[in-house]
């Protein structure tokens, strides 16, 4: 297998709508997080090996509170994307300063179907983030991550760790390990085809002609 590295700068290069089309055609329709899930700024992109955690909701403060979550950052590796299934939605997941020892960690960025809180440290931190909103509550009493490394549902997808997630603006695509080199190579394919299209386009071809040339639209 390609080195994680090269891996994540050629994704880099592509965009996530390549790496759902050309998965569709693989025969894996599911490699769409959501609409709801979102950068925290626009450029942000994230591209990396999926670190999963499992949130659930709790009624009161464990008196241990964030000793699971504590435990996860022990085998986060670099190069490592934290993906989360949260437990509710009023309260904040995520913040400043998990992001800060989830950086010196190596992890390359955080995607979530939950709030997150500290937004404007988090961009000044510069630490990629996906969420499906913002809120000031701390996540002690709500919710508890109880599971690490597991298989999860985050927002449509379910990820298993391994897999691989790569998220700009438009979204975030999933990618099974088992497909990822083969999905890349085919994404990088089709950006070429849709170059040559997109020319074609612009010198005033006619768009039924340039797609019955190359099938690509």
């Amino acid at each position: 297998m390609a080195d994680h590295n090269e891996i994540a700068d050629r994704l880099h290069k592509l965009h996530p709508a390549l790496i759902c089309d050309v998965l569709d055609g693989l025969g894996f329709r599911e490699s769409g997080l959501g609409p709801a899930i979102e950068p925290l700024r626009p450029e942000m992109q994230v591209a990396g090996r999926a670190f999963t955690l499992r949130w659930e909701e709790v009624d009161q403060t464990p008196e241990e509170p964030y000793k699971t979550l504590l435990e996860a950052y022990e085998y986060m590796q670099p190069g490592d994307v934290l993906v989360m299934e949260a437990a509710e939605q009023t309260s904040a997941m995520w913040g400043e300063l998990l992001s800060v020892a989830a950086s010196v960690r190596g992890v390359t960025g955080a995607v979530m179907d939950g709030l997150v809180r500290d937004v404007e440290q988090i961009l000044e931190v510069g630490f990629p983030v996906f969420a499906t909103g913002a809120s000031p509550l701390d996540s002690a009493g709500r919710q508890d991550v109880v599971e690490y490394q597991t298989t999860i549902r985050c927002g449509a997808a379910t990820v298993r760790p391994g897999d691989w997630v790569f998220g700009d603006l438009q979204g975030v695509a999933l990618i099974p390990q088992e497909l990822l080199e083969q999905a890349v190579a085919l994404a990088e394919e089709k950006d070429r085809g849709e170059s040559t299209v997109r020319d074609e386009l612009l010198r005033g071809d006619d768009i039924g002609e340039v797609f019955g040339r190359h099938g690509i639209l």
